[in-house]
């Protein structure tokens, strides 16, 4: 990683621009050895001005604390699928699992989809979650630029910058007594509880005395997917296909 797209401004920050030769150089890299590719490949250490508020309901967070998602490694070591090409907007800083402070100090995780209240669009009905719907042609419109969450939109910036912006819908206060290495936890916890109690919900798994579920990953959220079929569904013989050896 170097400072290769460096551009004025008071913010540093981790920043991806879509470069298809980097982004070539560090898949090659990566089958060598990951920190290659982060060298070579489309991440750069920056100097950019903090996003702008897109609207009155929009807040700046300082970032405490940001994870590493396997997506953002992906992404960084040239293997992401060109798929979602189409609903991120580059240049974009990642960072989707954060914990942040608003200017009052609250301390807050993120809920990183950009849903249909932060891009002004009409719910598919009342209490929708921000994902919810099956009609995501939201996700390219609004004050905002194409993003399916934040860290994968140029408007937004993301927690890995010392500062970016949220909609109100986004934020969730936490309490004083857990700490912010716990906290940065959640967000990919959630979707492996998520996960768990979609399966519960299952017509087959209602069914059975005992359901055979299988999880495939072993990794956070593989992980948070068994400790939550654990909870929700105890009567399941849970198969679980972990990638590497030290999963296993």
């Amino acid at each position: 990683m170097d400072s290769h797209f460096v551009r004025p401004g008071d913010m540093r920050a981790l920043e991806v621009r879509r470069s298809v030769g980097r982004i070539g150089l560090a898949r090659v890299a990566s089958a060598l050895a990951p920190a290659v590719a982060v060298r070579v490949g489309p991440l750069a250490y920056v100097s950019i001005d903090p996003p702008e508020l897109p609207g009155p309901k929009w807040h700046h967070v300082t970032t405490r604390l940001a994870g590493i998602c396997g997506s953002d490694l992906s992404m960084i070591e040239g293997h992401a699928s060109t798929y979602f090409d189409d609903w991120v907007s580059f240049p974009f800083v990642p960072g989707h699992e954060v914990v942040g402070q608003l200017d009052d100090g609250t301390r807050v995780v993120l809920e990183p989809v950009l849903g249909h209240e932060a891009r002004d669009a009409a719910p598919p009905f009342a209490g929708a979650a921000p994902g919810d719907g099956d009609d995501y042609g939201h996700l390219v419109t609004g004050p905002i630029e194409a993003g399916i969450q934040t860290g994968f939109c140029r408007s937004t910036g993301g927690g890995w910058s010392s500062r970016f912006v949220a909609h109100e819908s986004q934020l969730h206060p936490i309490d004083d007594d857990l700490p912010d290495e716990r906290a940065v936890l959640i967000e990919p916890l959630a979707g492996g509880i998520h996960a768990a109690l979609q399966a519960a919900r299952a017509p087959s798994v209602i069914a059975s005395r005992r359901p055979v579920i299988a999880v495939l990953g072993a990794g956070t959220m593989g992980l948070a997917a068994v400790a939550g079929l654990v909870r929700y569904v105890p009567d399941a013989h849970v198969v679980v296909g972990a990638r590497y050896p030290h999963q296993q």
